[in-house]
């Protein structure tokens, strides 16, 4: 019983239309977690989003590139409200003991976004594994971005 209301939920979910998200909008700003430095999202679709994160933390360099599935839950809260899931790689460097190391590996995302209805502002809250192929793994890191949202569209 439990698994079959665990997998109405996510049909359920997955069914919600995203409202108001266009393709080609670009939003912009910082992210504040693992990793630390500057992102941007671009939405190739309504329901699709490319996400980019300069890692700049703890000795290390990286470049983070994900995709991520994006649905509005403005049918059952506020306005504004939603979330998504996806995933990508990443490349790097990492100073271990005074030595560079490469570093490289995939990544999963899922987080909650709200988008600010009067001003271009978006900020999510997120949860960002990480597997490196060259060094420990980092399966605990949980983001917070604020993004400005360019083009003077209201996205909700």
């Amino acid at each position: 019983m439990k698994y079959r209301i665990i997998l109405v939920a996510i049909i359920s979910s997955l069914a919600i239309k995203a409202k108001g998200q266009s393709a080609g909008q670009l939003e912009a700003g910082v992210r504040i977690g693992l990793p630390l430095g500057p992102t941007a999202r671009y939405y190739i679709s309504d329901k699709f989003a490319a996400e980019a994160i300069v890692g700049l933390y703890n000795r290390t360099v990286s470049l983070t590139a994900l995709g991520e599935f994006h649905f509005d839950l403005s049918a059952l809260t506020t306005e504004g409200f939603g979330w998504y899931a996806g995933g990508g790689a990443h490349l790097g460097n990492r100073q271990i003991d005074g030595r560079n190391k490469f570093l490289a590996g995939i990544d999963g995302i899922a987080g909650a976004n709200y988008n600010f209805p009067t001003i271009p502002l978006n900020i999510s809250l997120d949860w960002k594994p990480a597997i490196h192929f060259t060094t420990s793994s980092e399966l605990a890191d949980f983001g917070l971005s604020a993004r400005y949202r360019f083009g003077g569209k209201k996205r909700d």
